[in-house]
């Protein structure tokens, strides 16, 4: 089995562990990045809520788990941890309405 197929299926596996609960989904997400204490604000919360990862990886790919995510074109998507992180830290120097672009992933943040 190649390294791509061996990566789908591992995927995949932890894809059907994780379907019970609500880490398959954009808020279920934010949620267990606040349980584990790398979200600590209600306001960066609300921001990583309104934007779905989802709609920045390919089809087929599990988007809501917090890794990393080939986007094709020899890029990726930085795992959820670090966008909330980055968030975190501009937090106290972003004014509302202000957008913060994380370069490379293409995604954008409003608070």
């Amino acid at each position: 089995m190649n390294p791509k197929a061996k990566l789908n299926l591992l995927l995949h596996k932890v894809q059907q562990y994780w379907s019970g609960s609500a880490v398959n989904q954009n808020k279920g997400m934010v949620e267990n990045l606040q349980r584990s204490g790398i979200i600590q604000s209600r306001k960066v919360a609300e921001v990583m809520e309104t934007i779905d990862r989802g709609l920045f990886v390919p089809n087929g790919t599990p988007p809501y788990f917090d890794s990393p995510m080939a986007i094709g074109y020899n890029a990726t998507i930085s795992a959820p941890h670090m966008h909330a992180t980055c968030l975190q830290l501009l937090e106290e120097n972003l004014q509302p309405g202000m957008h913060a672009l994380d370069v490379g992933s293409g995604i954008v943040h409003e608070l």
